[in-house]
Order: structure tokens, then sequence, then C-alpha cells
């Protein structure tokens, strides 16, 4: 199942909202009527940018009649509205209409053409379509235009009085309504074809994907509103002229999407507004302006490829990455003693590594050790049933995973990722002074146990992990071992909301409770980049060697599992246990979920107990 929420359910939703109101209310602040010019040409700057971005940067088209799309849009309104006296609404429509005719008929020449021959064959149509237009004067006025145009109204109040506001207005609206619908169809059917196209053609077209008709629907799609666009265009500025087929609105078009980010929807979007006024700031430069924006262009293709798109991600996690920090700080300082108190008395330290300031609960004593190590956007608190019930059988030592609970967070680089996890809990250990232990880990903490006890840098007396489809080849096992619901894809989610939260939290451990309300109040605290790193360093994970130390039998090990965990595939793990020579057991805990520890922990303790009794 491809996780994929409304866009009411993502963080989009009320940056949106507040900047569409922002947006609602400026004509109220900013009475100046050219201010408000400059934001009618950023809005449709943004609708013709964000366009060109579905078809270049999500389908890899590289249509350079983009901007012949944005003519005939124009000229179509001009025509109709001038020669035809068709209502200006109604020549908007067929604007759109127009510009996806063209779109599907440059589709068909490049159906079969990849690269530079699509840009050649895309600039020749725009130079063909440029040469019809100057040719036909008695239709298109030639060089001259088709001047005069009838603008917008309603009744009889036109859009051009008070400041401009009714245009204004209409072009917010088109951008509203244009970014909709590109969001719309990227995360439709048609805008996964065109990006599996863009990645690995041969690969889409072998899995059903067909090439022609994801062209066509491509550039039609792109087409669309790039050309009401230009009919809008010209009902504003009341000309149709030839020289929007020429390279200059065409490159400016090109540096939005550069500088705001292709294939995000959104950079080209913010970087119209950016470019459009920082354009007029440097005005009185003369030449030097075009030579100082060519720069800023060539400065953010070849030294930030992502574009201000980008740049705003990048600032969003470091901001991120501050605010999950001061909150591991504050806990530490302040929930101590009721921590200490939760696992049953067992004293909380702290010590540092090479992977920052890691928070530590150890029950103490003389007793067995038993290292429980925790799983994705969780903490060491997720065992205090386990430190109530077995601290007579066990010492029992958790801690904190670097970014989550009370650790501090850490490079994600290099230590958001099994192999360092597995480094922290040989320092762990090194640090109470145990040199062999008996180990359980959950979900992401049983790969971390994995790795420890293939490291053998630590003595393993028993092993047992939850939650956790064994693996020897990646990324296939891992396809195989797991049930690809949605609230597993959120495990590699860097930013969740409040429902995203809510949704991992339930299906992790438990539905929100009062005994399971801590685990819903430190998944927010989880530095976000421990999820997302986690996901995409699964390659540097030495797999085959995990399994080779399973089958080597060197000490007992168990699959504890919930019979109704909901992220695993069950199948695999039988039939990873009843293979011939497998020597471990495999245990399914009666509505045990995803945690069978924190939500069946009687029946998961007698488990651990008997597993390790006679090791």
């Amino acid at each position: 199942m491809r996780y994929d929420p409304p866009f009411h359910r993502t963080n989009g939703l009320w940056p949106t909202l507040i900047l569409i109101a922002l947006a609602a209310v400026a004509p109220f602040v900013i009475s100046d009527s050219y201010t408000r010019h400059l934001l009618i040409l950023a809005f449709m700057y943004a609708i013709v940018a964000s366009s060109w971005d579905f078809s270049l940067g999500f389908g890899g088209l590289f249509n350079f009649a983009h901007g012949a799309l944005f003519a005939v849009g124009l000229y179509t309104y001009a025509l109709t509205t001038k020669f035809l006296a068709v209502s200006p609404w109604l020549a908007l429509v067929l604007a759109g209409a127009a510009a996806i005719i063209l779109a599907v008929a440059i589709a068909l020449p490049v159906l079969r053409l990849d690269g530079i021959y699509v840009i050649l064959v895309t600039i020749a149509v725009s130079q063909l379509l440029y040469q019809i237009t100057v040719s036909q004067s008695d239709f298109t006025g030639g060089t001259s235009g088709v001047v005069s145009l009838p603008g917008l109204k309603i009744g009889k109040y036109p859009f051009i009085r008070d400041g401009k506001i009714g245009y204004y207005y209409t072009a917010l609206a088109l951008l509203v309504i244009s970014t909709a619908f590109l969001y719309a169809i990227t995360r439709s059917r048609l805008g996964r074809a065109a990006v599996a196209l863009r990645d690995n053609k041969f690969f889409a077209i072998a899995r059903g994907v067909s090439e022609a008709r994801t062209r066509v629907l491509t550039l039609a799609a792109s087409a669309l509103f790039t050309g009401i666009a230009g009919g809008f265009y010209g009902s504003y500025v009341r000309v149709a002229s030839p020289d929007v087929y020429g390279t200059g609105f065409l490159t400016t078009i090109l540096s939005i999407l550069l500088v705001g980010g292709a294939a995000t929807l959104w950079g080209p979007i913010a970087a119209a507004f950016l470019i459009t006024f920082l354009s007029e700031l440097l005005v009185d430069l003369g030449p030097w302006r075009e030579i100082i924006m060519g720069l800023i262009i060539i400065l953010v293709v070849v030294f930030y490829p992502g574009g201000l798109w980008a740049f705003i991600q990048e600032l969003r996690e470091k901001v991120d990455g501050v605010r999950t920090g001061v909150t591991a700080t504050y806990r530490r300082k302040r929930g101590k003693t009721a921590r200490e108190a939760m696992m049953s008395g067992a004293k909380e330290s702290y010590i540092r590594t090479l992977h920052g300031l890691t928070a530590i609960s150890d029950s103490g004593g003389n007793l067995p050790a038993l290292l429980l190590i925790h799983g994705n956007s969780a903490c060491k608190e997720a065992f205090y049933k386990q430190y109530a019930a077995l601290k007579d059988r066990f010492r029992l030592i958790a801690f904190d995973l670097p970014g989550h609970g009370v650790s501090s967070n850490a490079d994600p680089e290099t230590t958001y990722n099994a192999v360092a996890y597995a480094e922290v809990a040989e320092s762990v250990l090194a640090d109470r002074g145990v040199s062999q232990a008996y180990v359980f880990g959950w979900s992401l903490g049983g790969y971390v146990a994995l790795e420890l006890a293939a490291r053998e840098n630590v003595k393993i007396l028993g092993l047992a992990i939850a939650g956790t489809s064994p693996l020897t080849v990646v990324p296939d096992d891992f396809a195989d071992g797991y049930d690809a619901s949605s609230h597993l894809i959120l495990s590699g989610k860097q930013f969740f909301t409040a429902q995203e939260s809510y949704d991992y939290a339930s299906s992790a451990t438990a539905p929100k409770s009062a005994e399971s309300a801590f685990m819903h109040r430190n998944l927010p605290r989880t530095d976000g980049r421990a999820r997302a790193y986690m996901m995409t360093k699964l390659a540097i994970v030495n797999w085959p060697r995990q399994m080779r130390r399973l089958w080597e039998n060197a000490f007992p090990f168990a699959i504890v599992n919930g019979d109704n965990d909901p992220f695993l595939n069950h199948d695999y793990i039988r039939r990873l246990s009843s293979a011939e020579d497998w020597p471990h057991v495999l245990i399914e805990i009666e509505d045990g979920k995803h945690a069978p520890f924190f939500n069946k922990p009687d029946e998961f303790n007698k488990a651990i107990v008997s597993l390790f009794a006679g090791a």
C-alpha cells in the first residue's frame, strides 16, 4: 500500500492556508498599483513554471516548447475575444484547451525520442509557431501583435479598476486551483507513471507503464493551466505579442523552475515571487541586472541544484533538530526522578559515546545482564513492564538510542543506522562493566541486536527479537519481510503530522491510553532525521553476516512476535523458521501486536525466561 495522505492531513496544510490568507488580505495592506502588478506577474509566472515542472521535473520531458503553450493560450484568447466576440471568461477556457491540443501535437513526434532530440524538436515546433504567427498578420497582427484586447469584468465592473484588484484575486485564484490540480495529478497514477519513466524507463515499461500514453497525458496536464495563464495575461496587458515566443520569456520561466527546484512543485511557486521582486530591485542597474540574475541562476544550479525548495527543507530540518534537541535537554533536567520511578527504581545515568550523550537505565546488581534495545521513535521506558517483572531474574539495562528519548541528537550521516547503534550498545555495556549479556531487540532494536551479535565484541548469552524480520538480501528481503502498510511507511518519514504521530504510535506500540500515553508523547521528541536516515542507510549493514551468525547456532535465539503484528509479513518469518536445519524457535503471542512485551507482558516475560533459563 502506498502511503499518500490527502493534503488536509499533511504538514503543508496550515502553512498553505496561512500563505493564502496573507495573499488574500495583501491588497488591503498594499495599495500601490505597481506592487500589485508585480504580484500578479508573480502569480502568473508561478502557474506557468509549476506546470512546466510537472513535465520537465516530474516527467523528465525536455519540452522547450512550453513557452509556445503559453503563447497559444495568449493568441487563442486574443483571436476569440477580438474577432469572434467570445466572452473573455470562456476564452480563458478555450486558451487552456488550445494549449492541450498543441501539447498533444508536440507529443506525437517526440514519443520515440529522448534527451537532446526532444529539446531540438520542441524548439523547432516553437519556432514554427512563431513563424506562423508572424506570417499571418491579417489575423495575428504580425510582429505588432493584436492590441486592445477585451479585459476581464463582472457585469459592468472592469477588473482593472481599484488598483487592479480584480486581476489580483483572479490571478491568486488561478494559482490556487492550478496548484491543487498539479498536487493531485503528481500523486495520481499518471504522476507515478511519469516519475517511473523518468527514473527507469525500461523497468517502468516492463511493469506495464505505457510510454506513449504517459507522455501525451503528461504534456497535456502541463499545458492546461499554462494556456489559461496565457489567456489571462492577454486579458491583463490587453496585447498579444509574438515576443512571448522568444527566449526571454522562456528563460525567465526556466530560471524560476531551476532556482525553485525541479520536481518539487512548491519550489517554482516560491521562486516566482523571489525572482520577480529581485529582478525589480535590480532594475536600476541596467544591463547588470541580467548579468546578476544569470550569475545567481548559475550559482544555484552548480552549487545548490536542489534549489530554493531544498534550502527551505534543510532549514526546516535544522529547526526541527534544534527543537527535538532542546526537548531532550529539558526532559533530562526535569523528568529524571519520574523516569526512575517508572523503571522500578533503576538509576538513570549518562555517558558520552562517539555518537553523543546516551541515557542509560540500569537496575544494577550481580544478576545476569539483559540488554533491552527499543525500536524506532520509542525510548527505553517502553520496557518498564519488564523492569517491574524481571528485575529479580536479570540485571536489566536499557538505553535511549541517539536521537531518541533523553539521549542527545547526533550526526545523522554517521549515527542514525544500525551499525552505529550497535557501537553505542557496546559502549553502554562496557560502561556498565558487562562483557556478556542476554539481548532483546524490538523492531529497529532487533536489527541493532543482530548487528551487536554479528560484531562479536560482546559475548551473547542469548538473543531474542520482536517485530523484526531477519534479512539476508536488502532490499529484496525487506520488501518480502514486511507488510507495506501505510503505518510501516511512516517509519521512514521525517516529519509527522499530529494524526500521523498518533497513527504510528498506535500501530507500533498501542492506542493511546493511560499506560501508553508516554510513548505517544515521546514520538514527537524523536529526531526526524533518525527515521529518514535509518531507512536510507540499510545498505551499509552486512545483512548476510547477521544471518550467518544465526545459522551458526552460537547462542539461543528466538523470534517472539505478536501473531497480529501489522508491520510484518508473517508468512516470510514462518517460512524462515520452518526451513530445514533452522535451529531456532518462533514464538507467536496472541494479540501481541507489534510490541508483545508491552501489550502482553506476562506471556512475553514467560517466553523470555523460558528461552534464557537454559542458556
